[in-house]
């Protein structure tokens, strides 16, 4: 049996060096969010709460929009070094979560990675969150622009300038990466770098299917939402 003081005494356990706010009135008054992440929290009477704009990637990520729908069980705010929105499961090992950075807004433009993104990869990082990742491996999901790399920077031989255009977006968490080609714009041009056989990748894939269809599998064991309320109860 867990009830909704547990889940609040876990949260503040697992993130003990970060200021946790569970509704809008524990939000410091000088901090100006997005808007889209004005309403948040562990209601855990009321649908989950999560920021609208995923719904826009309805088509690219279907199956997160599913578990949202299906097993979220609520939100929550992060201040740290940075301010981040915390997403929060339940699987058969406990609590587990996903961690979604701010949007990003015109620092981009001087960012050499975000300008070698797709078009409709870039409107994610804008609406939605730059990066969300399982945490705290930072895999498993759409890397932020900070922990993204070049291909380049992972092979190792002695030509790597096939690679340097590469840029990954997504870590499997085991060393292989889905990457977009920064000479290239269109999201069914990426491709998947196996660390196992680096010369190799697997090319023209669309890099939200590959992404969607992981996070789907990686995050299969999640257990409803509705069966984890009727145990509160």
């Amino acid at each position: 049996m867990i009830t909704l003081n547990d889940i609040i005494q876990v949260i503040e356990n697992t993130f003990a060096d970060c200021k946790i706010c569970f509704d809008h009135n524990d939000v410091p008054a000088d901090l100006c969010l997005p808007k889209s992440w004005e309403r948040f929290g562990l209601n855990l009477e009321s649908s989950p709460v999560y920021p609208q704009s995923w719904n826009s990637f309805s088509n690219e990520f279907p199956s997160v929009i599913s578990l949202f729908n299906g097993s979220l069980l609520g939100t929550v705010l992060m201040l740290g070094a940075s301010v981040k929105l915390v997403y929060v499961f339940h699987d058969a090992n406990g609590l587990y979560y996903y961690v979604g950075g701010m949007p990003v807004e015109a620092y981009t433009a001087d960012n050499v990675n975000f300008n070698g993104l797709p078009a409709r990869l870039q409107e994610f990082y804008r609406d939605v969150h730059d990066g969300y990742t399982f945490f705290p491996a930072r895999s498993m999901g759409p890397q932020s622009l900070g922990d993204q790399s070049r291909v380049s920077d992972l092979v190792d031989e002695d030509d790597d300038s096939f690679a340097k255009q590469w840029i990954t977006v997504f870590s499997n968490g085991a060393g292989d990466y889905v990457a977009v080609d920064a000479a290239k714009r269109g999201d069914t041009e990426g491709l998947i770098w196996w660390h196992e056989h680096p010369m190799v990748p697997e090319l023209d894939v669309d890099v939200f299917e590959v992404m969607n269809a992981w996070m789907a599998i990686f995050l299969e064991d999640t257990k409803p939402r509705d069966e984890i309320i009727a145990k509160l109860h």
